[in-house]
């Protein structure tokens, strides 16, 4: 275990591989090794009901600048009562607590709250544990707010609320008419929703409409780009006149008070305005911060900024007092300094909110209305259009050609070519045809076609795409610890760095070491000493530390979802860019998964009947492709099957089949293994014969057994995927070995293999043995290891339904083609597009993310190394750095840090086009 393992950053992917090891145990058995699971979708909601570690609620954080700000503020929420685990970002400006098991859910919030605004950050939660529970599908219940116009008094609102509550399906409903009208509907989305609830009002002669807050219309990124926006002009404002009084006013013209100059006491007024005005944000930041015991960015801006102002304000001071002649003042520094490091932080959060515009281009996908289809008392359906988040489950929606899909369902009427990039990746239309799934936000390319609303908002496959995105990017990646350790000793040895600088150079001064004509006219060695300290102060940038990983993962995650790749978290992504090797499951990753049966042998034609009816019954509730296929073969050829009260004491042996009791007769359907292991052997030549024949052609063989000997078989063909090959071949260019472990047997798997270039492959394994094979390949010393020993990096690749104990055990799991029902619970990154490219893409973008995150330290440190020595005057006079120059430099490092991984976005585009490029010329040849 890693030595910060215990530290909250750990904690996401420990609940992670606890959820992947329930999902482990849910095995349930086949015919191949593809163990028979739960759906996703299943899945999902059993662990929605029963896994109360999902008792999240996420928070937005304003303030957080780096990473002692994101230290202090899980530390906060680790203070709550109640609160097991916390995490926050500063990239995203979110933070996420997970609730203890017996936690009064208002109560934590309302303490999390109070504990992380008591350190200076302003906190408001997101998302409440019952509004998580309700959009993960555990619960049909939701709650509306609406905009009730026309209401005056009690009785107003009593008559809307008794015209809400006659609804069907409204549990609740509270009206209130001050301070502004407005209504809380609580209702069963399967049976109601906002549409109903409107028209109710209206026909009681009330206006209606859904409730939107003036923060709906602009997102934490924004708010508080308006803010530093705001502060900006103002510190601008006061500041230009300031440095103009310094360089050409008091040149020209200088009053006097006394021998004082008034223009000191104007440049005093303006600089106290924006040192505790616009300032005060940092100062306010410093102490909450020195309060809690720790140190972040703010104490060093807060620091250099007040010496500036307080030398300033006691030479005035002593030349009112004294009568004597005041020296140069230090208002313009003070001012400056703030000025110049709001235009760094305005540009830092300009830059850094766009690292995830991805995200909030996919939430602006949904379009804003649609075409309702409404049936009249005559039977005739009318078309009326109607804003998208009207839409109830069940409503018939027609989508015209070139218009975006409104919503999750399924078509009813017609087909469709629809454009899936936007969660695939993959540009080309795909047909949808009746009862097909098609998702909202999509492009209809074909004709007109009409489909049944089934999932909403919050529940809809766009909205799990970017919460599990988003969910990616609150998390840390393991690099992540090394700003986080170094963010903690950062400030306290920056502040010793700035007394060391002040008192060399003092005593230096004293000491006449230094040419007395380095020391400006108008300033002492004191003053002298002091600017080199507050440059120091000024100069070190813990914010681009902080910023290094986290913007990094931000748009490695965005670019991932554009390709139809869900990372999720750091930690996965961090493991994908140190693979060494990658394990590939047969059926329905390596072929396509739709098995069809090529051919059937009988040891006795007059058995034919008799066998396929035995097999119907067996098979009838399997849901394993290869028992579909032989299913759905039978029924073809016979459609009589034996009642199922013949059927009793079925046993499903993982990876080999079933058995059970047919009519007293005992019958198995399985691979050779469970034959011999039941004691049914192969007594005819012609199936023996049928066997060799198909294994070696890389058929799957499936033996019918009835009492002791086998009495048929069906070869089962499962086509190889396209790009098998060029993708193996893809991942040995980057130094990526591809093994491939099965169920089926050994001549099957060598066929699939040596038709794919793997070289190492596994046969005959069950789910226990493929887990087996896949800590030996753990056990390996990796390539990349060079003086020690360093076990090498494992990924799987499967469905995502089933080989959930295999994808459990590997140190990474890719859950290939899980479309719409996304395999959550069992993958580290779901891959959405039936489509092997994306295991190389995935890969690519990793590595591509993770050398930045490299780069951004790099540069972070770099700047750190060079810029300080020369804020501290080792260069000096050759270069010289005061301090409003090295407020500029600071701001410099953390702009240039969120940059660099915006660039990622070029990148990894560049390199997609080239990868692309390469397949294309490999499938030629």
């Amino acid at each position: 275990m890693d030595a910060d393992a215990a530290t909250p950053e750990a904690t996401t992917s420990e609940a992670r591989a606890r959820s992947r090891a329930t999902v482990a145990g849910e095995v349930d058995g086949g015919l191949d090794d593809d163990t028979s699971l739960l759906s996703a979708r299943e899945r999902t909601e059993n662990s929605s009901k029963n896994d109360v570690v999902e008792r999240d609620v996420r928070f937005r954080i304003t303030g957080m600048t780096c990473s002692a700000c994101v230290g202090t503020v899980e530390r906060a929420m680790m203070d709550a009562r109640g609160v097991a685990r916390a995490a926050a970002s500063t990239a995203t400006g979110e933070a996420r607590a997970v609730l203890d098991d017996e936690a009064n859910e208002r109560e934590v919030i309302d303490a999390i709250v109070r504990e992380v605004e008591s350190c200076g950050f302003e906190c408001e939660p997101m998302e409440t544990v019952n509004e998580r529970r309700s959009r993960i599908g555990s619960s049909a219940v939701k709650t509306v707010k609406l905009a009730v116009d026309g209401m005056s008094c009690s009785a107003c609102s009593g008559a809307v609320e008794n015209a809400l509550r006659a609804v069907v399906g409204v549990s609740s409903a509270t009206v209130s008419v001050l301070p502004y009208g407005a209504a809380i509907v609580v209702y069963d989305s399967n049976a109601t929703g906002a549409r109903d609830f409107i028209e109710a009002v209206e026909e009681i002669g009330f206006g209606a409409s859904v409730y939107h807050s003036a923060e709906d219309d602009g997102s934490t990124t924004t708010r508080e780009l308006s803010r530093f926006r705001e502060d900006l002009k103002l510190a601008i404002s006061l500041t230009a006149p300031i440095v103009l009084m310094n360089l050409i006013v008091e040149r020209i013209w200088t009053p006097r008070l006394g021998r004082l100059s008034l223009w000191v006491l104007v440049k005093f007024a303006l600089a106290s305005r924006v040192q505790f005005g616009v300032g005060m944000r940092f100062h306010r930041g410093a102490w909450n911060s020195l309060k809690r015991g720790a140190s972040n960015m703010d104490v060093l801006v807060s620091l250099g900024t007040n010496v500036a102002y307080i030398v300033s304000v006691g030479g005035m001071l002593s030349c009112l007092s004294s009568g004597s002649m005041c020296a140069r003042d230090y208002f313009d520094t003070s001012a400056l300094l703030i000025t110049f490091i709001l235009i760094g932080k305005y540009l830092e959060t300009s830059a850094r909110g766009k690292t995830s515009t991805a995200i909030t281009k996919l939430l602006e996908l949904t379009p804003s209305e649609t075409v309702l289809l409404v049936s009249t008392k005559t039977g005739e359906e009318i078309e009326r259009r109607v804003a998208t988040e009207l839409i109830q489950v069940g409503d018939l929606l027609k989508v015209l050609p070139g218009a975006r899909v409104p919503a999750d369902g399924v078509i009813i009427r017609g087909h469709a070519y629809v454009d899936e990039s936007m969660i695939t990746g993959e540009p080309m239309p795909v047909m949808r045809k009746i009862n097909g799934r098609i998702t909202g936000g999509t492009i209809n390319e074909g004709n007109a076609f009409v489909m049944r609303a089934e999932r909403l908002g919050a529940d809809s496959t766009l909205h799990q795409i970017v919460r599990l995105v988003e969910d990616a990017q609150l998390s840390k990646a393991p690099i992540q610890a090394f700003a986080d350790r170094l963010s903690n000793v950062f400030v306290p040895f920056i502040v010793v760095l700035a007394m060391v600088t002040f008192f060399s150079w003092l005593v230096a001064g004293w000491t006449s070491s230094i040419p007395a004509g380095w020391i400006p006219a108008d300033e002492n060695k004191t003053l002298f000493a002091m600017w080199f300290g507050v440059a120091v102060l000024v100069t070190a940038c813990p914010c681009a530390l902080g910023l290094a990983t986290p913007t990094a993962i931000m748009v490695g995650t965005s670019v991932a979802a554009g390709s139809g790749i869900l990372v999720k978290g750091g930690e996965a992504m961090e493991v994908a860019s140190r693979l060494d090797v990658v394990a590939f499951d047969k059926t329905g990753t390596l072929t396509t998964g739709s098995p069809t049966v090529v051919a059937f042998k009988s040891t006795r034609p007059e058995n034919l009947d008799y066998i396929i009816s035995v097999v119907v019954s067996i098979e009838k509730d399997s849901e394993h492709p290869i028992a579909k296929a032989v299913r759905d073969y039978a029924r073809r050829r016979s459609p009589t099957e034996l009642a199922l009260s013949a059927k009793s004491e079925v046993q499903i042996v993982a990876g080999q089949g079933v058995c059970c009791v047919v009519n007293g007769i005992a019958v198995a359907v399985g691979n050779g293994k469970l034959m011999s292991e039941r004691g049914m052997k192969v007594v005819s030549k012609d199936i023996e014969d049928f066997t060799v024949e198909h294994e070696d052609s890389g058929h799957t063989v499936v033996l019918v057994g009835i009492g002791n000997a086998v009495g048929g078989a069906f070869a089962v063909s499962d086509e190889l995927r396209p790009d098998a090959k060029d993708v193996v071949a893809a991942l040995r260019e980057r130094g990526i070995k591809s093994v491939m472990v099965t169920g089926d047997n050994w001549k099957t798997a060598r066929a699939i293999a040596s038709a794919c270039g793997i070289e190492e492959f596994h046969a005959e394994a069950s789910p226990a043995d493929k887990v087996a094979f896949l800590k030996k390949l753990q056990g390996e010393c990796s390539p990349r290891s060079k003086n020690k020993f360093e076990a090498s990096k494992v990924a799987m690749v499967g469905d995502g339904i089933n080989d959930a104990p295999s994808l459990a055990a590997a140190d990474l799991s890719m859950a290939i083609g899980a479309g719409t029902d996304v395999a959550i619970e069992a993958a580290d990154l779901v891959l959405m597009h039936a489509d092997l490219y994306t295991v190389v893409r995935a890969v690519d973008i990793s590595q591509k993310t993770f050398r930045q995150i490299r780069q951004n330290y790099v540069w972070a440190l770099s700047y750190n190394v060079i810029a300080l020595p020369l804020a501290a005057g080792c260069l000096y006079p050759t270069i010289k750095v005061p301090p409003w120059v090295a407020s500029i430099l600071m701001a410099i490092s953390s702009i240039s840090v969120v940059l660099a991984s915006l660039s990622l976005k070029r990148k990894c585009r560049e390199q997609r086009h080239t990868v692309l490029r390469s397949i294309e010329i490999s499938s030629a040849a």
